[in-house]
């Protein structure tokens, strides 16, 4: 019918315990077991009617995948053309630190200066296609930021819990797009937790790009969006800054249905960098553990990769060692200084969050876990204006 996609989504399922429920089940968390919720998708049954071929007449944005999210009518897609942004090969930098095929995946071009636009665009899509008009989310920034933009384009009223310590940038970018803004004091877990309290206590939609099936399926397409512009030919490695998980595990996600479709011949290796001041996941892999442990959060420049307790850092874990990757942190020094560096050798100004996997990258290299000649991937997750107080403080210590 016309309209309609040819929608392979099936059910959703708890990867805790395993129950099932309905794609349209309001539900953020496993009813059960309050377990992480994932969608499913009949991938064997999309192999012969999604081809590589169909996407010459897809959209120019994420949803030229939609046959694998799940949204089941163009009616309810929100999008303001996110997606598809460039992959630019780097010169000078990349020589800087002895590699010859760099490239990085510029997704601070999307519509509101972060990668967060590719999960929020199908979650608000999910709360229109739910009927729902009224919804929140706690953050450090981008992620409100995108939630804001696009509920305000779906006409859906918008609240946001973000830490006092929010960026100006960021919090003018979120109240502009006409967002209701909730300012909490402490630590960033305290700001989750105080919208998690709202949220049962209220009956308020939590659209938490942390827990959201819908948002989770919106980072897989950044494997598909690589994989299409490298050709087919992926990454040997991908380097990805990590906080909460979303986006490595989205694209590990991706990834591996690209490969049950037989479109790409292997997975990339996936690496995860972290600050030294917040790194749950570096430590977790360290000790060879599959579940990841809360830890006390420390003041980093990388605001964006400062979570203390990632709801998807299992799933991060699993997909490194699925891959052969390895997990590191890095200092806030070296942070600043690659910020500076991809600058000045490039003319790319990505945010610091972003910068902890090029700071993360330099010390795969020298330590040989990535050679010379292969080929790597970066994502740069968030534009440089979206945080310029840490940048301009660093500008001042080396001048």
């Amino acid at each position: 019918m016309p309209g309609r996609n040819l929608l392979f989504a099936t059910n959703l399922r708890c990867t805790s315990c395993g129950s099932i429920h309905e794609l349209n089940e309001k539900a953020l968390v496993c009813p059960k077991c309050e377990g992480i919720l994932d969608v499913s998708y009949d991938v064997e049954g999309a192999r012969n009617r999604f081809t590589k071929e169909s996407l010459n007449s897809h959209a120019r944005s994420v949803w030229r995948y939609k046959e694998l999210l799940p949204i089941s009518e163009d009616k309810y897609i929100t999008s303001l053309g996110e997606g598809l942004t460039p992959l630019k090969k780097t010169s000078n930098y990349g020589r800087m630190i002895d590699l010859t095929n760099l490239s990085l995946k510029l997704d601070y071009l999307n519509p509101t200066g972060s990668f967060k636009d590719r999960g929020t665009t199908v979650s608000v899509s999910k709360l229109n296609q739910l009927g729902i008009s009224s919804a929140m989310d706690d953050s450090s920034g981008n992620a409100g930021v995108s939630l804001a933009a696009y509920c305000a384009s779906a006409k859906i009223e918008c609240t946001l819990y973000v830490p006092s310590s929010i960026p100006s940038e960021k919090l003018v970018q979120a109240r502009i797009y006409g967002a209701k803004i909730e300012k909490t004091s402490g630590s960033r877990t305290d700001v989750a937790k105080a919208a998690e309290k709202r949220w049962k206590e209220s009956g308020l939609y939590y659209a938490s790009h942390n827990l959201s099936p819908f948002f989770f399926e919106g980072m897989k397409t950044l494997a598909y969006e690589i994989a299409e512009a490298s050709n087919w030919h992926v990454p040997d490695h991908i380097v990805f800054p990590v906080g909460g998980g979303t986006l490595l595990a989205g694209a590990w996600k991706g990834f591996n249905e690209l490969m049950t479709l037989g479109w790409i011949e292997h997975v990339p290796k996936f690496h995860c960098v972290q600050s030294e001041a917040c790194m749950p996941i570096v430590e977790a892999y360290q000790k060879g553990s599959t579940r990841v442990e809360p830890v006390i959060e420390g003041e980093t420049v990388a605001g964006g990769i400062r979570i203390s307790n990632p709801a998807r850092g299992w799933q991060v874990l699993k997909a490194l060692r699925a891959t052969g990757g390895t997990a590191i942190s890095v200092s806030d020094v070296e942070i600043l200084r690659h910020q500076r560096l991809l600058a000045g050798k490039e003319g790319i100004f990505a945010e610091q969050t972003s910068c902890a996997a090029l700071a993360g990258l330099e010390k795969l290299r020298r330590t040989d876990v990535i050679k010379t000649d292969e080929f790597v991937l970066v994502p740069l997750t968030g534009f440089g204006l979206k945080d310029t107080k840490s940048a301009a403080k660093f500008l001042e210590s080396v001048n």
